[in-house]
């Protein structure tokens, strides 16, 4: 099995979200939180550029600083100049939407004039901290008066990679220049985020240790398989799965948190939820909060149009990802997942407004409500189950995750032990 060098050797450990370049930079930010004299806005922005550079290019960095440059002073332009501000929000919303699409797959991403990790995260988060200073500049709200205060936001290295998806108004919070004064440190503070700091560290080790298979074989030769280990390897890659973007966002979290800086959650324990509702509301929550402000109550919410509203989401987080059937399969499963469990809630507030003494239903839900752990216990094992074999699509693409999805949702399952 793998040791502790094999680890620290691994492309996992190797992760921009799991390496030595994220501490160094929070050790330099919390010394200089002894030095209030020094210029920690524009220190911080330095840093973080140098952080992004390590993993792209210099090429990549300087093409997006003087896009986000030009992209806020056409803002404040904007601001001044017109007065349909909400109009025109949607129109550089969707300009911006085009312009991520088209380059989403463009080959020149994929260069060493760009680097390696452009396609997969630089964009793509980007994306949407754009998208939330445009919808709120639609709505009001004024541009920051001081521009680091902007392109922190959007290049803080921390979060650039893999989130989380914070706004702009609450990001400034972070950069009061007395920040030492607001938020102190304190022994008890530092010593939690250290142990969450080891704590994502044993979380990527028992995923290279305990929770690794052959992916390629498993998705390209399911039929070498029995059905009972297929399940198998659902299970694993949903656990790894979620072990790993959890050890990233507790060490983003942990280390921001270390130098003084605070960044939402993204994750509470999403699968030990009773339904999907409660997952989505648990898993990569910034995202979800995005696009529910943004788009989800825009489109009528819970008011009207639910259901259409429910695929809409869906289908925007899987094209958001990446654009295949694979994706488009994964997020048609979760919409009208979605769509299903809100017609089982209505139908059981039905019951409870028709209930009378001798009803089936009316006694069932009675029972239910009187056994709340086996209650919790199955609707929990039902959704982990409905999650966890999403992630085959997912992860295996088209059409090889698509295809072992499809098996295994309409295969034979008595058959366990044989294909």
């Amino acid at each position: 099995m793998p040791g502790l060098n094999d680890f620290l050797t691994s492309p996992l450990f190797d992760h921009v979200l799991l390496s030595k370049g994220l501490v160094l930079f929070t050790l330099f930010l919390l010394a200089i939180r002894f030095f209030p004299e020094f210029p920690r806005k524009l220190t911080l922005l330095l840093v973080s550029l140098v952080l992004i550079e390590i993993a792209t290019s210099p090429f990549y960095v300087f093409l997006f600083v003087a896009f986000v440059g030009l992209f806020y002073y056409l803002l404040l332009f904007w601001l001044q100049w017109s007065p349909r501000k909400k109009e025109w929000s949607y129109l550089v919303s969707g300009l911006l939407i085009v312009f991520y699409f088209l380059l989403m797959n463009h080959p020149a991403l994929r260069t060493p004039w760009t680097g390696q990790m452009v396609h997969k995260f630089g964009i793509a988060y980007s994306l949407f901290r754009l998208l939330s200073v445009v919808f709120e500049v639609g709505r009001g709200s004024p541009l920051p008066a001081d521009p680091l205060d902007y392109f922190i936001y959007l290049f803080f290295a921390p979060t650039f990679f893999q989130g989380p998806i914070e706004r702009l108004d609450e990001f400034q919070e972070n950069l009061q220049e007395n920040i030492s004064e607001v938020r102190p440190l304190s022994l008890r503070g530092t010593g939690s985020e250290i142990i969450r700091i080891a704590g994502a560290f044993v979380k990527g080790w028992l995923v290279l240790r305990f929770l690794t298979l052959d992916w390629k074989d498993f998705f390209d030769t399911p039929q070498h398989y029995s059905y009972l280990f297929l399940w198998w390897g659902v299970y694993v890659r949903a656990i790894s799965f979620y072990l790993f973007v959890s050890a990233a966002n507790d060490l983003t979290i942990a280390c921001s948190a270390l130098a003084g800086y605070r960044v939402h959650e993204n994750y509470d324990y999403p699968y030990f939820k009773r339904n999907l509702a409660e997952f989505w509301r648990s898993w990569h929550m910034t995202l979800v909060r995005f696009l529910r402000d943004y788009i989800y109550i825009p489109l009528g919410g819970n008011r009207r149009h639910i259901f259409f509203n429910f695929l809409v989401i869906f289908l925007t987080i899987a094209l958001w990802h990446v654009t295949s059937w694979a994706f488009l399969i994964w997020g048609l499963w979760h919409g009208l997942g979605m769509c299903v469990l809100r017609i089982w809630q209505n139908f059981w507030k039905q019951v409870e407004q028709q209930k009378t003494p001798k009803s089936f239903y009316g006694l069932l839900q009675d029972w239910s409500r009187s056994h709340p752990r086996f209650i919790y216990v199955v609707s929990n094992l039902l959704t982990f189950h409905f999650v966890a074999i999403s992630w085959l699509p997912f992860w295996g693409g088209h059409p090889q995750g698509v295809n072992l999805f499809l098996r295994l949702i309409s295969g034979n399952h008595w058959k366990l032990f044989l294909w």
